[in-house]
């Protein structure tokens, strides 16, 4: 449930950036598209990000969650800036960034849709077992990230993306 303005508003970017981030994954890349879905997923992604800075209902103070929304902003300006610049070998690091971005996302989005489960709060009441599964969540999708990210660096050197 969600019992604020902030929490809405979290709520709906996140949405929309898991809709806008998959569109920009599937586009033909370098397009008007592709700018167009990619600058809204940047948008909802900084939203769902501050956001996420301002909502400490499971703790009531900073917590892993708030630090990895701030790595996710890091992450997410760092794909931007090499977008942006376009020095040597921006691509890879535009789509090594931006890849991760998505992926955190997904992570969170995954984190909350399983808590919602019935068993899972039964399983995982406190708010520190909450912080330590979103953690361990994030973690997994790091990894994912490890393993497909080159690949999908591989083949956009290819040009074999888009």
């Amino acid at each position: 449930m969600i019992s604020n303005s902030l929490g809405a508003a979290h709520v709906t970017a996140a949405a929309a950036a898991l809709v806008l981030g998959f569109i920009v994954l599937v586009a033909r890349k370098g397009t008007d598209l592709h700018r167009l879905f990619g600058t809204g997923f940047v948008v909802a992604i900084i939203v769902v990000n501050v956001t996420a800075l301002g909502l400490y209902p499971l703790t009531g103070q900073f917590n892993a969650f708030h630090a990895l929304a701030l790595l996710s902003l890091a992450t997410t300006f760092w794909g931007l800036m090499h977008a942006v610049r376009r020095r040597a070998d921006w691509l890879a690091a535009h789509l090594t960034a931006m890849a991760f971005s998505y992926l955190g996302l997904l992570a969170a989005a995954t984190t909350e849709a399983v808590l919602r489960l019935h068993f899972m709060r039964e399983l995982i009441r406190s708010p520190a077992g909450i912080v330590t599964f979103g953690v361990l969540i994030a973690l997994v999708f790091a990894l994912l990230g490890a393993a497909l990210v080159p690949r999908l660096r591989e083949s956009a050197r290819k040009g074999a993306l888009g």
